[in-house]
């Protein structure tokens, strides 16, 4: 069975009832030490709040969704580990390097899994739009660019606190994971925070170039919490641009269009659609099939997991105390 720990807003309004479809029942057992907010979405049937240690020793939960603010990630998932617990944690699954390597570690050690649920590229519109990247006989110099930024955070929201990584961990785990996927070089990113005349925003930029079959391509991220909204990836030439707009958080119902712009043309033409797909669900059904078929022991993709946490390592470290 699958239990929750924490209680997030994204666990009430998207994760709770796919958990409930996995364990098929309407029964969800939700471990806090926070008392639920009247915001709070999660739907009453079924839902059991009670707090963490209640959830860790109940002998017929062995995974846990862990859904606890970004700083307690690590802390919740060691717990969970140490109960015999396999754990799917929402990204990012920590917020240093040591920390991922004492995870995997620790769970290599217990022959248990550890696996982070970073939604996008369980999206069939990403693939597809990797797979035309791919294709593509791009000319020299070629830009890659992955950009989320989100407006409304409040200044409470614990995404924006240095103690929980910021809008780094928030959004620039998204930013870099695509540039790292579409053939960044984690250890050349150049990571800086991202200076605003808003004093109320925080943000930061990835940028590095490498040579690839004689030509430049250069990838570029940027995040920010408190501007604008923007959340697409593009990559683009002197003659063609493609483009994923929503590609952090593809919709639910609708499909998806991977879109290309060519110079002297005068609109877009889509080049691929995807079905409509709930990612979430995509991710997590990858996830426990890693825990329950695979019977997978350590952090799942532990190494390309690592080199980007490592990465934004570098900006959570400029955030002021």
């Amino acid at each position: 069975m699958i239990a929750a720990m924490g209680n997030s807003e994204y666990l009430s309004r998207r994760t709770a009832p796919l958990l409930q479809e996995f364990n098929r029942t309407d029964a969800l057992l939700v471990g806090t030490d926070h008392p639920r907010e009247t915001r709070s979405a999660v739907r009453p049937e079924g839902i059991e709040v009670t707090d963490r240690d209640a959830v860790l020793a109940d002998r017929n939960v062995d995974i846990v969704y862990i859904s606890s603010a970004t700083g307690g990630h690590f802390d919740d998932c060691r717990a969970a580990l140490a109960a015999g617990k396999h754990a799917l944690v929402e990204k990012p699954v920590c917020l240093t390097a040591a920390e991922a390597r004492e995870l995997d570690s620790m769970a290599r050690a217990c022959d248990r899994t550890v696996f982070e649920c970073l939604s996008y590229p369980y999206h069939p519109a990403w693939s597809d739009f990797v797979a035309r990247v791919r294709v593509e006989d791009w000319t020299d110099p070629v830009s890659v660019s992955a950009v989320f930024r989100t407006p409304g955070r409040k200044p409470t929201d614990f995404r924006r606190h240095p103690r929980h990584g910021g809008a780094a961990a928030d959004l620039g785990t998204y930013c870099v994971d695509a540039l790292l996927r579409l053939g960044a070089v984690a250890e050349d990113l150049d990571i800086a925070p991202v200076l605003f005349g808003d004093s109320e925003t925080d943000g930061g930029a990835a940028l590095t170039s490498r040579l690839i079959d004689g030509r430049t391509f250069t990838y570029t991220g940027s995040w920010a919490i408190g501007d604008s909204y923007a959340n697409s990836v593009v990559v683009a030439d002197p003659r063609r641009r493609l483009e994923l707009i929503r590609a952090f958080s593809p919709p639910v119902g609708a499909p998806v269009r991977v879109l290309e712009r060519t110079s002297g043309e005068a609109g877009p033409a889509v080049v691929a659609t995807s079905r409509p797909t709930n990612a979430t669900r995509a991710c997590l059904t990858a996830g426990t099939r890693h825990l329950r078929d695979a019977k997978t022991a350590g952090l799942v993709g532990f190494p390309a997991v690592l080199r980007r946490i490592a990465v934004l390592e570098k900006a959570a470290a400029t955030l002021p105390a």
